[in-house]
């Protein structure tokens, strides 16, 4: 366990009925917050989830009795459960009790006016918190006769959490509190960059953190694993003839349309070239993302990675890696109107960057950008996605190769563009493998070269994007 920031406190929410926080959720959660940050504390809102009830259409007095605060108490005793398992004690895991401590405290009645405060005066953040609760609301799949007012009685709920949240620095006595959700909140993330008051708030930070069996798709099993003993990977695959591939969209490297279940680009016309020689079948086996591909070679669910990996720092002792195919210079992008300079951005912690977790983003946020606020994007969505969230305002600025911004910008309404003319880095794009697997790598290696040296994947390179420059080739 680590020693805990005494300036900081990670704070886990977790709503009354929401069926995603089942035991072993709770206990990932609790597990991971913990080893990497020595504490958490945990709000269960069933107090202020009476309101979400009512606009369910419950008499006020059942709201409570039968449904918020029993699937309070269920949540709670998850908590609980969970603890004793981890073998947490109170000051490691801390759990409020909203109606004690919260309901009737005056600062958090302060927070709280505050917060409705700007619902009513401020359109946009009215126009936002309503939609988030409407959404909440539909996706119940509740007979809802009058959505609107529903929403009106529901967004309690959502404002008592920026309340909340806002209350807590000076409650906990710390300088920041960091919300910790297993997926991004839109309305949240945005309150705290200021968008609707102008107002940055360093006090408050969120924190994406996902399970990862969230950030892989499963398309095809371990048939394989369970048919003989090998005595390593190659083995396996010359045995069964099967070659099993993890993937990620990558333009131009490796797309996957899921409508039509067809793969082309870069990596993908290699990756079928040097099977058809040996014999092997190809197996697209999951769409995983990059923070988790090293668990997935690891545990044997597939043999290689399809889309390009990049050779950093956090990646190279767990792993191994083949020749590289071509090199991408990398820089830093940000909208066209933002007009900062690296050095700037750098100055200014407010300034958010998009990252994915273990991504060249996340390498290159934490090595060279490491006191500006993190936006992370989900694993599994697409890799120009770190884009959109900067052209959408949702971050600030991000890290990617010159050919996928400029892709991202032909469909986007909001151009990107580099902060300077030098890349802050140059990547060797590689296909990565299992450590310790010596023959495959040797094999990956000789295949590789031979079609760098015939002219094969400057030919692709071509074919994908209509430039023979738009990577280094050496």
């Amino acid at each position: 366990m680590t020693n805990f920031n005494q300036k900081t406190y990670h704070i886990i929410g977790m709503s009354p009925g929401n069926s995603y926080f089942k035991d072993e959720e709770v206990h990932y959660l609790l597990k991971t917050v913990v080893e990497r940050f020595g504490r958490v504390a945990i709000f269960i809102a069933d107090i202020p989830a009476i309101s979400t009830y009512v606009a369910f259409g419950y008499p006020e007095n059942r709201a409570r009795r039968d449904k918020a605060i029993p699937q309070g108490n269920a949540l709670k005793n998850r908590v609980l459960k969970a603890m004793s398992k981890l073998g947490y004690s109170d000051d490691v895991v801390k759990i409020f009790d909203w109606e004690k401590e919260i309901e009737d405290n005056e600062a958090y009645k302060a927070k709280y006016s505050q917060v409705s405060a700007l619902y009513n005066d401020n359109k946009e953040f009215h126009e936002i918190a309503n939609s988030t609760t409407r959404s909440v609301l539909e996706g119940s799949k509740r007979d809802i006769k009058d959505i609107e007012k529903a929403t009106s009685i529901a967004v309690h709920y959502l404002l008592s959490e920026l309340a909340f949240m806002e209350f807590l620095p000076a409650y906990l006595g710390v300088e920041k509190v960091v919300y910790v959700y297993h997926k991004n909140w839109e309305v949240y993330e945005d309150y705290i960059a200021g968008k609707y008051d102008g107002v940055a708030k360093p006090h408050l930070d969120f924190l994406l953190i996902e399970n990862p069996y969230e950030t892989y798709n499963p398309i095809w099993g371990l048939e394989d694993e369970e048919n003989g003993n090998f005595n390593d990977v190659l083995d396996r695959i010359e045995k069964t003839k099967n070659l099993r591939v993890g993937f990620t969209n990558y333009v131009p490297v490796l797309m996957y349309d899921r409508d039509y279940d067809n793969f082309s680009g870069i990596f993908y016309d290699i990756i079928i070239e040097i099977s058809k020689k040996y014999g092997w079948h190809v197996r697209w086996t999951e769409e995983v993302g990059y923070g988790v591909i090293i668990d997935g070679l690891d545990n044997k669910r597939f043999d290689i990675f399809g889309s390009t990996v990049w050779p950093t720092p956090e990646r190279k002792p767990k792993a191994d890696f083949s020749v590289s195919l071509y090199k991408s210079p990398t820089f830093v992008w940000v909208r066209s109107d933002y007009g900062k300079t690296d050095d700037e951005i750098r100055s200014d912690e407010n300034a958010r960057v998009a990252v994915k977790e273990n991504d060249i983003s996340d390498s290159i946020a934490k090595s060279d950008f490491p006191n500006n606020r993190q936006v992370r994007v989900p694993q599994l969505s697409d890799t120009t996605d770190v884009l959109k969230f900067v052209a959408e305002g949702r971050a600030d600025f991000t890290f990617v190769e010159p050919y996928l911004a400029e892709h991202f910008n032909k469909t986007s309404p909001v151009k990107l563009v580099a902060t300077s003319e030098n890349p802050i880095r140059v990547y060797e794009n590689t296909i990565i493998l299992k450590q310790g697997e010596t023959k495959l790598k040797e094999l990956l290696d000789k295949e590789l070269i031979l079609l760098k040296e015939n002219g094969t994947i400057a030919r692709l390179i071509k074919k994908y994007t209509g430039a023979e420059n738009t990577f280094i080739v050496e």
